[in-house]
This record gives structure tokens, C-alpha cells and sequence, in this order.
């Protein structure tokens, strides 16, 4: 095997892993117990007293699964 050979092995190894995991993300269940959606790390939620985002959304409700596509 030459190096072009290995460089495509690696690229599209890397490519399944990246679709694997934006597949097991978009279905993904949600986690059962807490009443909220589940925060997804956007950094954009303010205190966990408040309950809340700490900007105002407009009026959009979250997604039913708390998840992100």
C-alpha cells in the first residue's frame, strides 16, 4: 500500500466517524428525569436559578426533543 492509499483510508475513516456522530446526535433521545430541554452548550443560557436562556428567544418555543439539527 502506498501513501495515497493510506491518505484516502484516513480521510474516509474520518468521514463515516463524523457522520456516525452527527447521525447519533440528530436522534438521539432525550435524556428522562429534569422537566427542561437539555442544554446543547451554546453558553447563551443564564443562571440555572433563573431557569432560563438569558437573552429573550422572540416567542420561539425549544425544540420537543432539546436537541439541535
Amino acid at each position: 500500500m502506498d501513501w495515497q492509499e493510506a491518505a484516502v483510508a484516513t480521510i474516509v475513516a474520518y468521514a463515516v466517524l463524523s457522520l456516525y456522530r452527527h447521525m447519533r446526535g440528530i436522534f438521539a433521545m432525550p435524556k428522562s428525569g429534569g422537566g427542561g430541554a437539555a442544554c446543547h452548550g451554546c453558553d447563551d443560557c443564564g443562571s440555572e436559578e433563573a431557569g432560563g436562556p438569558a437573552s429573550s428567544t422572540g416567542g420561539v418555543a425549544p425544540h420537543p426533543t432539546g436537541t439541535i439539527h
